[in-house]
């Protein structure tokens, strides 16, 4: 369900790799009044996503947020592939064999990829281990295909923008704390254009829906 503020009318919709953790964060903080840890309750593990869950945009209930003032974050494709490959991959190592080899078994794909191995075989790491096809599937999954639909969609370069409004929409003074920060940084210049060939391709709908915002 995306992230909504009845009292405000305000829905905010998550996409993994823009920031989203640090956004459900900070709008815990806005409806709750205290800052949300991660916890442990009977031996189970909870997170901000477990009340704040990511939901593809044909799974929405969009009856319930139909005037709602509705926003989003989008990312360079790209680049946000590239942060999925640097926090998922190398940081939290979930193509390695000691998380991954059950899902890997038979599938011929390496475990701890490459860039370009990881970009090579995306569709197929995507198909075998659900965080990976969480954290890749196009924006548009998540967004739809019409632009129309936000009251306004922001870049990541306006990260600080998207918090003040939503400051001012909620008469709530918070900050956006940086979470899922874990992993080197990537740039996209030091890619091969074979490897940006791939995910241009890869991503061509979200570069053309999404054109006027990246």
């Amino acid at each position: 369900m995306a992230v909504i503020l009845d009292q405000h009318q305000l829905a905010y919709f998550a996409v993994p790799k823009t920031a989203c953790t640090s956004i459900k964060t900070m709008f815990f903080e806005i409806e709750n009044g205290f800052a949300f840890h991660d916890f442990r309750a009977s031996g189970r593990y909870w997170w901000i996503h477990h009340f704040y869950k990511t939901l593809l945009f044909e799974r929405q209930n969009h009856a319930r947020i139909a005037n709602h003032h509705r926003i989003a974050v989008v990312r360079d494709p790209i680049q946000r592939l590239l942060s999925c490959y640097s926090n998922r991959v190398l940081h939290h190592k979930e193509l390695s064999q000691a998380n991954a080899q059950a899902q890997l078994r038979g599938t011929g794909l390496p475990f701890d990829p490459s860039l370009r191995s990881f970009v090579s075989n995306l569709r197929g790491y995507m198909a075998a281990v659900e965080s990976i096809n969480h954290h890749a599937r196009p924006m548009v999954d998540y967004l739809g295909r019409d632009t129309g639909y936000f009251a306004r969609l922001y870049r990541m370069s306006e990260l600080d923008a998207f918090v003040a409004d939503v400051s001012a929409a909620t008469g709530t003074l918070v900050g956006l704390p940086r979470l899922q920060t874990g992993g080197p940084r990537i740039e996209v210049d030091t890619l091969s254009k074979e490897v940006v060939t791939m995910l241009r391709e890869f991503y061509a709908e979200d570069y053309e829906v999404f054109a006027g915002f990246l």
